[in-house]
């Protein structure tokens, strides 16, 4: 129960919102790279944790969809900026204890292509702000997309060439 209590008094201290970035150079062109991202339909067969994504009817353009992963459903707002180049992914449901979200941009790279993730979040129980900033990491999540974007590229070129 004391760590707990020390817990929640260090998340009291810390701010709700936070920024991640991550980057990784995918060994494959651009045009592959934003096909996979642009897929959203696709995700559960390349991302570990996504069981199924259900599409919604989209309210604002771009798609909308609740994505069925290990944490539960969760509700997104997905478009395309800038064609082939930067995508956003908004959390679209405020009833969870965090929302944010994510600008993917994609440039070529001498061996492929950099994809960069940057998360704009908020976390607002203060016990889930310590446990995201000590425990978990507020980059874990966009680690595991950019190692599970890569992987699934690698096995798709491998399987082609």
């Amino acid at each position: 129960m004391v760590l707990v209590l020390i817990t929640y008094i260090i998340g009291v201290f810390l701010p709700a919102e936070h920024v991640a970035e991550g980057e990784r150079v995918v060994h494959a062109p651009i045009e592959a790279v934003a096909a996979r991202i642009r897929d959203v339909e696709g995700q559960p067969k390349w991302r570990r944790g996504v069981k199924a994504i259900e599409l919604l009817p989209s309210e604002t353009g771009g798609i909308h969809y609740r994505e069925i992963g290990a944490n539960g459903p969760m509700t997104f707002r997905f478009r395309e900026v800038e064609r082939g180049r930067r995508f956003e992914s908004v959390i679209a449901d405020d009833t969870l204890p965090f929302g944010g979200r994510w600008i993917i941009s994609l440039e070529p790279a001498e061996s492929g292509t950099r994809v960069r993730i940057r998360e704009e979040g908020t976390v607002r129980p203060p016990i889930f702000r310590a446990l995201s900033r000590f425990v978990f990491g507020h980059q874990s999540t966009l680690k595991a997309y950019l190692d599970d974007l890569e992987a699934s590229i690698a096995v798709r070129t491998t399987k082609e060439g």
